[in-house]
């Protein structure tokens, strides 16, 4: 993250623990209640391996499940604090979802199809955030307004592990160190699978009963890794590869083209594909079949944006009844 997005988001934070702390001192301790609820969400993905032109649209077709449990607690007139864990998955597919136009500039859609990587993620979640409602509400939880939009805005911790289908066996893609991250001069340090993301997004709440309410929101998730996918920088040397990992495999997943059939693609205006080679143990040449920019060097993804998720759904939340004081008579 560059530095101007460092400063953006530290005035961002700062103003809202000053409204945070605004709201809650003048919100009188006996209105304040706890709530616990569930969630029933989808996931999409947002990288390299994106079905979709941005954060802001992606693809539907790799939509992917999420659920989660929370509990909150109200502070002020305005002001929830939240603690919440989630579980769910993340997916993209080049080949499938690419297309063989040159949408989005010079032979942008063709080299994603022709790049052909694929992948699936399960993400465990867990997060801390702050609701702020638009509408504020001072009195007891049973007077609320029946409608309320708010935002939120948080820090989230989560565990991951990029997989794929290879060889009909379910594998996991850090182990095969595909851009020879970890091991091979100039590539990236190897990426760790437990990261921090920053949870920001919009929701709207409805009163569905006097200790029930029911919310649909949207959120993303904006990473500190670029590696949900599995794909970041440049295609490694395949020899080099090869003599690091002792892995045929690793080399055959980081150019993931040298799997397409060459008798079914049509990959228009990319030439004849590159005959690229690497020498086993065994002294075995073993050819790599590659389309476009799949070449040592080559960009295999976009190390300038990391990856991000965006959790949408609905919110079921039940308030715990507070007790009621009544006065002393005497």
């Amino acid at each position: 993250m560059n530095r101007l997005y460092n400063v953006v988001l530290l005035s961002f934070l700062l103003s809202l623990f000053l409204v945070v702390d605004a709201s809650a001192q003048k919100f009188p301790k006996k209105y304040k209640y706890w709530s616990i609820g569930g969630s029933l969400n989808t996931m999409n993905f947002v990288g390299e391996v994106d079905p979709g032109p941005s954060f802001v649209s992606p693809g539907l077709k790799y939509t992917r499940y999420n659920f989660g449990i929370d509990l909150t607690r109200r502070m002020g007139t305005r002001v929830t604090l939240r603690g919440a864990i989630s579980y769910g998955r993340i997916a993209g597919n080049d080949f499938v979802n690419a297309s063989y136009s040159y949408k989005g500039g010079p032979r942008a859609d063709i080299r994603r199809k022709a790049r052909n990587l694929d992948f699936t993620n399960n993400i465990f979640e867990v997060k801390a955030d702050v609701i702020i409602d638009f509408i504020e509400h001072r009195g007891r939880y049973q007077k609320r307004p029946d409608f309320v939009p708010y935002m939120f805005v948080g820090l989230a911790y989560f565990h991951h592990n990029p997989q794929t289908k290879f060889n009909g066996q379910t594998v996991n893609l850090r182990d095969y160190h595909t851009e020879g991250e970890g091991l091979l001069p100039g590539a990236h340090k190897q990426y760790s699978l437990n990261q921090i993301a920053l949870p920001i997004g919009l929701g709207l709440r409805y009163k569905l009963a006097p200790q029930w309410d029911l919310a649909f929101e949207i959120g993303w998730r904006f990473t500190t890794t670029d590696y949900l996918d599995d794909a970041s920088g440049k295609y490694p040397d395949p020899q080099a590869l090869y003599n690091a990992t002792g892995s045929i495999e690793s080399v055959q997943l980081a150019y993931a083209s040298s799997m397409i059939d060459p008798n079914n693609h049509n990959f228009d205006g990319l030439g004849t594909p590159n005959d690229i080679s690497f020498i086993d143990k065994a002294g075995v040449k073993h050819d790599l079949k590659t389309y476009g920019d799949a070449v040592p060097g080559g960009t295999r993804g976009n190390p300038k944006r990391n990856d991000a998720y965006i959790v949408t759904g609905f919110h079921l939340t039940y308030i715990i009844p507070t007790k009621v004081i009544c006065p002393k008579f005497r």
